[in-house]
């Protein structure tokens, strides 16, 4: 009894001390339950708020940890530059093992048959295998990509902390090289092309380019929207129709055909006169170099923007402008701070190739590797920097589809959401029914891509009215779906009202003034 009365007096001391285990003192239980259940919950925060919040986590988060990912991308990449041509081949054949053929033939006839349908069953395995082996290295490749995500919100610091590039038109791709082998890989993973470069350091370079190529003059007119359309920075890759998932699709995505009478091997190479020799590469290519992500073996995902385009500017200066007979031109393009006279001279003057966008970095921000979209990187454009604003397949860029054109991700109970994780929309049974004939029966799996087009966009609510789902996008086709940010982009310029975030609206905000 003594005990118990012992305790009950320290309870009641530490109660009149007024202090919690948790360190809060007493009398804020009482100011809570003042203000009531409302009280309790946090506050609501508009658009301008969020963005900035989002962008200072972000920031926080990378300086906190820098990940140790460079040995893994140069295992991957030094297997896709040492394995050769041969690597990539879609018709080569896996070898079986002698002491499989040797078993056969040492059973007799009634068993042979068995045996040999087990040797052609374990032979299809194996090709099998590799061709996965090659889709998941295709697929890594195609997440190594920074995704920039649209401007909505034109951030108050523009013209202290944001770099500003003038991207080029055409497809952005992935430049990887390790002593003068040079390979190039197009947004969804799939090479596009091989060659030798030396001017290249040793060790494993990795660079985010854009691919400038001029049209052929055998090109037909009606085929030059397509091509425009595919130079867009979120357009699609390949045409999608209902595509189902293939695993025997060859990784280099080209055959060997003729042109102007000369015989190509698929990659833009003439065909190699003697074993193991390389043609000149064929076409008016260049490339357009926007950022790094390793150079020699230096890790450069992890420095901030603003160090990364220093040093590109600085090795850029050592190297030759002239490419050698075997490699293709490569352009540095510059970046600046986003001040009144960048901003205007970008956007007025000719900068001797066809604009796409204007890209904003932050200069703190890292290379975002394996993330669907970051909003330390900012994409933007309207009519006057390019004609394809909106997604249409006209090749002026003038009359738009009556619906607007969207990839969502499919999430469990038939819900949408976008590539930031914003559930938008949700598959009626009706709709699920559609899905599954469009991907061959198999339904809609979590973490597919449905191509959709929509009826138009509650900005208010953040959802999508009006889905109707169109195709299923091959896992080769692309990887991410689209951001919220790029639908309502595309909104805002289909309806008209863009007015917030035109290039007058970023004028303001970097200070600029028309009278001066």
């Amino acid at each position: 009894l003594r005990c118990v009365c012992k305790i009950a007096s320290e309870t009641m001391d530490d109660a009149s001390v007024g202090t919690q285990r948790d360190g809060r003192p007493a009398g804020d239980a009482a100011e809570r339950a003042s203000q009531g259940r409302p009280g309790q919950y946090k506050t609501t925060t508009n658009p301008e708020e969020e963005a900035a919040r989002r962008r200072a986590a972000l920031l926080s988060q990378q300086s906190e940890a820098r990940s140790n990912r460079i040995s893994d991308f140069r295992r991957v990449a030094m297997e896709a530059l040492l394995g050769g041509d041969t690597q990539n081949d879609p018709e080569q054949e896996v070898e079986v093992e002698d002491e499989e053929e040797e078993d056969v033939d040492a059973l007799g006839d009634g068993d042979a048959g068995d045996a040999a349908m087990d040797c052609e069953r374990n032979g299809a395995n194996k090709r099998k295998l590799c061709r996965l082996r090659r889709l998941h290295r295709t697929l890594f490749f195609a997440r190594q990509l920074q995704v920039p995500d649209w401007l909505l919100q034109v951030p108050e610091d523009l013209a202290r902390d944001w770099l500003l590039l003038v991207r080029p038109a055409g497809d952005r791709c992935l430049l990887l090289s390790d002593s003068g082998r040079v390979e190039v890989r197009r947004k969804n993973g799939y090479v596009l092309e091989r060659f030798q470069d030396s001017r290249l350091p040793s060790g494993l370079t990795v660079l985010d380019v854009v691919c400038m190529e001029a049209p052929s003059e055998t090109e037909k007119p009606s085929m030059q929207a397509p091509v425009d359309m595919a130079c867009s920075e979120e357009a699609v890759v390949v045409a999608e129709k209902t595509e189902s998932f293939d695993i025997n699709a060859d990784e280099d995505m080209g055959l060997r055909k003729e042109t102007n009478g000369k015989r190509m091997n698929g990659k833009g190479h003439d065909k190699g006169s003697g074993k193991g020799r390389r043609g000149r590469p064929r076409g008016d290519r260049r490339y357009a170099v926007c950022d790094v992500l390793a150079w020699a073996d230096v890790d450069m995902v992890s420095a901030e923007a603003e160090c990364r385009m220093f040093w590109l500017q600085s090795r850029f200066a050592e190297i030759s402008d002239k490419p050698s007979r075997r490699a293709r031109p490569l352009q540095l393009i510059p970046a600046t701070l986003a001040t009144p006279e960048v901003l205007t001279q970008a956007y007025n003057a000719d900068v001797g190739y066809e604009k796409d966008s204007f890209l904003l970095l932050h200069r703190e921000a890292h290379y975002s590797v394996g993330e669907a979209v970051t909003p330390l990187a900012l994409s933007w454009r309207d009519r006057h920097i390019s004609r394809f604003v909106v997604d249409t397949p006209d090749g002026h860029g003038e009359k738009l589809p009556e619906r607007q054109a969207v990839v969502l991700e499919v999430r469990g109970g038939g819900h949408l959401r976008t590539a930031d994780h914003k559930i938008v929309a949700q598959l009626t049974e009706e709709q699920r029914a559609q899905v599954k004939d469009l991907t061959d029966g198999q339904g809609p799996k979590v973490g597919s891509l449905l191509r959709c087009n929509v009826q138009s966009v509650d900005i208010a609510t953040q959802r999508l009215v009006g889905v109707q789902c169109v195709a299923h996008v091959a896992a080769r086709s692309r990887v991410w779906a689209d951001s919220w940010g790029r639908i309502v982009f595309q909104h805002l310029h289909r309806e008209g009202l863009a007015a917030q975030i035109s290039f007058q609206a970023l004028l303001q905000a970097v200070g600029y003034n028309a009278t001066a």
